[in-house]
């Protein structure tokens, strides 16, 4: 009895302790950031402080866009971009780190962005079915890239798991969704990734917003050749975002260390508009302008 009475006397002190410890330890791992003038809790670090060179060139397409797919979509930061459209009515988000994209995961159940996005913890490549190693420091925010040059923690930590790789083809017909918008940043293996999107790219209307990177087992000069190849054999024009002007070849973009390339069917026009958004524009100034 006397046992009973002193754990009694205990238990809520010893409660009111453990909910104070797990409320703080919850504050510290979440902060409330404003998007669009939109607040969303978030885990602390998913958001950018400073915006990046194509947070206005993905809000601006995503708002013309009915399904978009994330290709390479880290910790989500731009899929929460994608997802503030209101025309959108279906994400498709590809990572190959689990550690990523349950935080992409997290901060869309968070803030009830859930219900209309498709996640595949798969690298997307040019083949189906692979097993290739995806270089990268453990934990959900290190660099990461299938290319161990792209990827410097990989590279410096010697360290890499181990992931299945996807075409962008097979996640459209297996879902039977076929997308308006690709963004792709995949630290390198942009070439690889379209040659896995044949199928989507003959479907005139579909744009692919890539992100080009170089390291020193790949110039920038070299991958971008590759992916105007690409562009030659699918009948695709691409364009130089930062000058909204068509690429023809490398020579513009040579001693840049990574840019972004608008790729559109050569029976497609250019968006109207877009040639108005700067590099790292400021999104707010663009919902209030463009849309």
């Amino acid at each position: 009895m006397l046992i009973r009475t002193i754990k009694k006397s205990i238990k809520k002190p010893y409660i009111k302790y453990l909910n104070n410890k797990l409320t703080r330890s919850y504050d510290n791992k979440y902060e409330t950031r404003k998007i669009l003038n939109n607040n969303y809790k978030v885990i602390r670090g998913t958001v950018r402080s400073k915006a990046d060179y194509d947070e206005g060139w993905i809000l601006f397409l995503s708002s013309k866009s009915k399904v978009v797919f994330d290709i390479g979509c880290n910790v989500g930061y731009s899929t929460l971009l994608i997802s503030q459209s209101k025309n959108v009515n279906k994400i498709v988000v590809v990572e190959p780190n689990p550690l990523s994209l349950s935080i992409a995961a997290e901060n869309l159940i968070l803030n009830d962005l859930v219900s209309n996005v498709v996640f595949i913890p798969k690298a997307a490549y040019g083949k189906s079915g692979d097993k290739i190693q995806l270089w990268t420091m453990p934990g959900p925010f290190a660099a990461a890239s299938t290319i161990i040059d792209f990827s410097e923690s990989g590279s410096m930590a010697n360290t890499y798991i181990d992931v299945e790789t996807i075409t962008l083809d097979d996640i459209a017909e297996t879902y039977n969704l076929w997308p308006d918008l690709v963004k792709i940043d995949v630290e390198g293996v942009e070439h690889s990734v379209l040659e896995g999107s044949f199928k989507i790219a003959k479907r005139i209307g579909t744009k692919f917003i890539v992100e080009v990177h170089s390291s020193d087992s790949l110039s920038i000069v070299e991958n971008t050749e590759k992916i105007l190849d690409w562009c030659k054999v699918n009948n695709f024009i691409a364009y130089y975002l930062r000058e909204h002007i068509e690429l023809i070849d490398s020579k513009i973009i040579n001693g840049r260390g990574r840019y972004h390339l608008l790729l559109i069917h050569k029976d497609d026009q250019y968006p109207d508009g877009l040639n108005k958004i700067h590099q790292s524009e400021d999104i707010n100034n663009i919902d209030i302008k463009y849309n």
